[in-house]
């Protein structure tokens, strides 16, 4: 529950992103970064239940021993609050670039959410660029759509019969070569990033309340039983859209409906609401989520609700016999609403602070993006900050201008992916109809396509060189 403590001050440009009552957990919330680092008070820090201060100081410290031997150490040690996919990636982008940093995750252990996560070719060549030995490892753990059709993203089909179409007709395949849809459990990703730092560079139990910024520092203020602050301006409210959630065994689905729709990423349309589901767990279990609208008191709702397999019958009663096949075995799935935030944060970046992935640009999922333009920020961001000087004199206004190059090559762009994101929802819900026309269909599948393109489709090295220029200029 929230607490009636005041709500400390932050950098001009930034703004809390708080709950009243409700506990909320943002990965990478705050990048904070600093010439050199040190803990003022080692004995504070690790006091339960205290106000704890960690200084990012200029005193000079060792740096932590870095994978790349070879590489001189850089007067530079990042912060990195929130150790979730995005703070993960940010940190083994630092690590394979040499440059110190630290985790701190309010969390005792490394956990996400959720069942399942789409990569698609971007998030993929993200993680590439980021370390190329990650990206075999990531596959590794992926399941995609089975040969001929690996390049396939979603099978978009009908959720019931029309005038002229019948139940589950294909509508358009939408294609993302060369990797298509690779899906993976979150908590494994999650999981096979965070074996790949070493854990000296991570401390647990750590709720930052506050930074202050001095010359050539930033201060964070941590605190171990703070789980909110009253800000009723920045309280996210409830978007009238959610999603029944639910995981079934992938033979259970293959004997219901066709095997080619169970093993395959589809995408059901219907009225007022649509329906994915896709294969995770190497084939072993399917993840299905029903989007639907669902009005109700906004402000009881919970981050999750129990619900009924009644309640989505009744939901889905005018879609067809393969739909309501899949709901059969959902059992009692649960309702996970979308909220938001009516307000975005003035900027991504002020002097030596920034945010990166969902603090920054926190999205619904109807396009699969969201964590694609988390893994861009931290490949970018890594790229900027290892070419910042040596020189301890010069590094302070660099780091800077790093941050400034960053938020004005990956801004634009995440920006652009949030909006058509909202967009898609109503997207989705928009083409089923009784009378829906040949024609209207291929305009469809052309517009699902080309909203895809330019988002799996980026050259993501061009946005990290692009940014370097900047900065060189700015040299």
């Amino acid at each position: 529950k929230s607490t009636s403590s005041p709500r400390p001050s932050l950098p001009r440009g930034l703004r809390y992103y708080e709950t009243h009552d409700k506990t909320i957990n943002l990965n990478a919330l705050v990048i904070t970064l600093s010439q050199q680092y040190c803990i003022e008070d080692q004995a504070a820090l690790e006091t339960p239940k205290a106000a704890q201060v960690a200084s990012l100081a200029s005193k000079a410290v060792p740096s932590p021993p870095d994978r790349n031997m070879d590489t001189p150490s850089r007067p530079l040690h990042v912060a990195i609050v929130g150790g979730g996919l995005c703070g993960l990636a940010l940190a083994i982008a630092l690590e394979r670039r040499s440059i110190s940093f630290t985790i701190y995750e309010a969390r005792p252990s490394f956990t996400e959410l959720g069942a399942g996560i789409n990569l698609g070719p971007n998030t993929l060549e993200a993680l590439r660029l980021i370390d190329p030995a990650l990206i075999d490892e990531v596959l590794r753990l992926c399941t995609r759509n089975p040969p001929p059709e690996e390049h396939l993203w979603m099978t978009v089909c009908f959720g019931g019969p029309t005038k002229r179409f019948k139940d589950a007709n294909i509508v358009t395949k939408l294609n993302a070569p060369p990797t298509g849809n690779a899906t993976v459990r979150r908590n494994d990703l999650l999981q096979l990033l965070a074996n790949s730092i070493r854990p000296d560079h991570v401390s647990f139990n750590k709720k930052v309340v506050n930074l202050t910024k001095t010359v050539g520092s930033v201060a964070l203020a941590f605190s171990d039983d703070l789980l909110g602050v009253d800000n009723p301006a920045a309280n996210p409210q409830y978007s009238g859209v959610g999603a029944y959630r639910a995981v079934v065994p992938m033979h259970e689905l293959e004997a219901a409906v066709c095997p080619s729709i169970a093993s395959s990423s589809t995408l059901f349309l219907g009225p007022d609401a649509y329906i994915i589901m896709y294969p995770v767990e190497l084939d072993t279990r399917v993840n299905i989520g029903l989007w639907v609208h669902r009005l109700g008191p906004e402000d009881e709702r919970e981050w999750v609700d129990p619900s009924t397999r009644e309640e989505v019958r009744a939901k889905f009663s005018s879609w067809g016999q393969t739909v309501h096949k899949i709901i059969a075995l959902v059992g009692d799935p649960s309702f996970w609403p979308t909220f938001c935030h009516t307000t975005q944060p003035i900027s991504v970046s002020s002097d030596r602070v920034c945010l990166i992935g969902d603090s920054a640009h926190s999205m619904p999922p109807h396009q699969g993006a969201g964590a694609g333009q988390a893994i861009e920020d931290a490949y970018v961001l890594g790229e900027v900050l290892s070419i910042v000087s040596s020189d301890s004199d010069r590094c302070n206004d660099q780091i800077e201008d790093a941050l400034k190059a960053y938020s004005n090559v990956r801004s634009p762009r995440s920006q652009k992916v949030l909006e058509t994101s909202v967009e898609a929802m109503d997207l989705w819900c928009s083409l089923y109809r009784d009378d829906v026309t040949e024609e209207e269909i291929q305009h469809f599948a052309r517009v699902a396509q080309e909203r895809f393109h330019w988002i799996w489709h980026d050259n993501i090295a061009d946005q990290a060189r692009r940014a370097r220029d900047t900065i060189m200029i700015a040299k």
